[in-house]
């Protein structure tokens, strides 16, 4: 037998396995592309990358741990009740359908305040921990020791010293291990934290099933949601390591909602570490239970495989009459999502979409462009705004629904990520947002179809490459 038969055998006897395995649990859509990669990979690359990238480890685990339900659901007998006026025909549809999509209740007697770059929400943040008397729970993609990052640790140390029990929770990819990683200052003071599906192998991390969702909750009195991170690039700083500075929207929060944030930092700190807790239940009065503003928490991650945001997103575009407004800084929608934001400009919806001059990844920068001549060409409006990066997520839709949170408009957000965004039915919220999205769209530019039909063959080459990761991007 030649070594070339024996290579081949061993090949087909690691591949065959792989393949059986995608075909049972890839859906119709990736399941092609693994399977080619995999049998034509050499070297079992293919098989490797799978191993990596591929494969869901959540989804069984994090089911173990969702066993009790919502302590807080309140009696909805109406099912017009996030509309203080008479619904319009389609405010009902799409209400209908988001309860249908997600079931978790919209809650009134909300007070939801938006909170633009870090010289708003770090200083409210700050102040919400110095207040804290019973809890602090806190959860964030990345939080790093520098500047900005030390005066959140000394303000946990001193609710700490105070008595308040502390929960902090950081995802092991996006916050790192290096001598910037905060969990020896938190340990030494005896503060619990914890770390996202820890990495067994550090030289070989998994990138995919990160957890993306950044919330903090004092007390069950005040929360904050958004898109925030804590480190130096989102504050004003003198390091001279600084990275370029960051644009991003936030969230204070109060209100029932609250018990839906609480609900999903518990369920991930069980997750993480096996332990329960109990964060205090949102305080609250019922005669205000049906007064605006409506809202609800919609958690998403590779453990529901429904994909809220994304049906919420097309549902959304779906039943949308006059306007859809979005400001993303990764701007990579799948087919699907491309496909409903055309029809919705077709139908006469006026939808516009503002992302980066530039991102922090240049490979996303050439997948955007590569992607926006088809959106264009069907009258969907797309601006490129100017310095700092704006990292901000928001999606508006006929001046009266709103989703923010942590989730953008790219197939790991959508798919690969544990991601927690906010959804509210309230025009007074919309009309501030709005503003802000116009306030954005005045200090952008729109980016012209035959600047990009006008490229040279080279850059189009190369934005289309690009455009081949857009599922891993």
């Amino acid at each position: 037998m030649s070594l070339l038969t024996i290579f081949v055998l061993l090949h087909l006897a690691v591949a065959l396995p792989v393949c059986v395995h995608i075909l049972l649990t890839k859906t119709e859509a990736s399941a092609p592309a693994w399977i080619a990669l995999v049998l034509i990979s050499p070297l079992f690359i293919g098989a490797l990358l799978y191993w990596i990238l591929g494969i869901n480890r959540v989804e069984r685990r994090a089911r173990r741990f969702r066993g009790r339900r919502p302590r807080y659901v309140p009696q909805i007998r109406d099912p017009l009740l996030p509309f203080a006026d008479r619904p319009t025909h389609q405010q009902r549809q799409l209400f209908q359908y988001e309860t249908a999509v997600h079931d978790a209740p919209f809650l009134g007697a909300n007070s939801i305040t938006p909170l633009v770059g870090a010289e708003q929400v770090f200083p409210d943040m700050l102040a919400a921990i110095s207040a804290a008397r019973n809890t602090i729970a806190l959860s964030v993609y990345i939080f790093q020791m520098d500047e900005v990052g030390c005066r959140f640790v000394d303000a946990i140390k001193q609710a700490h010293a105070r008595g308040v029990k502390v929960y902090v929770l950081l995802d092991e990819v996006g916050s790192g291990s290096g001598k910037l990683a905060p969990d020896k200052e938190f340990t030494k003071d005896g503060i619990p934290i914890a770390r996202f599906i820890p990495q067994k192998l550090k030289f070989l991390p998994i990138v995919n099933l990160r957890n993306h969702r950044k919330i903090m909750i004092i007390d069950g009195a005040v929360g904050h949601i958004g898109g925030m991170n804590i480190c130096l690039n989102y504050g004003r700083g003198e390091s001279r390591r600084r990275r370029e500075a960051v644009r991003d929207l936030h969230f204070r929060v109060t209100g029932p909602v609250l018990e839906q944030m609480s609900t999903i930092f518990e369920e991930d700190w069980k997750f993480a570490t096996g332990q329960s807790i109990a964060l205090p239940p949102c305080a609250r009065d019922p005669a205000q239970v049906h007064q605006p503003q409506y809202a609800r928490i919609v958690p998403d991650g590779p453990d529901n495989p429904f994909q809220r945001t994304f049906w919420i997103m097309l549902g959304a575009l779906a039943l949308s009459q006059k306007s859809v407004h979005i400001l993303t800084p990764y701007f990579l929608p799948n087919p699907v999502l491309t496909a409903a934001l055309s029809i919705a400009a077709l139908r006469g919806v006026d939808v516009r979409v503002i992302v980066p001059g530039e991102t922090d990844i240049r490979l996303v920068d050439w997948a955007m462009d590569a992607k926006f001549s088809e959106l264009l060409e069907n009258g969907v409006r797309i601006y490129k705004g100017g310095k700092p990066f704006d990292h901000s997520k928001l999606m508006i839709v006929d001046d009266t629904w709103v989703l923010v949170g942590s989730s953008n408009w790219d197939q790991r957000s959508l798919r690969l990520n544990f991601e927690a965004n906010l959804e509210c039915y309230d025009a007074g919220l919309a009309a501030t947002l709005e503003s802000h999205f116009q306030n954005m769209q005045a200090q952008s530019k729109a980016v012209s179809l035959k600047a990009l039909q006008d490229l040279n063959w080279q850059t189009k080459l190369r934005n289309n490459i690009a455009r081949l990761f857009v599922p891993y991007l």
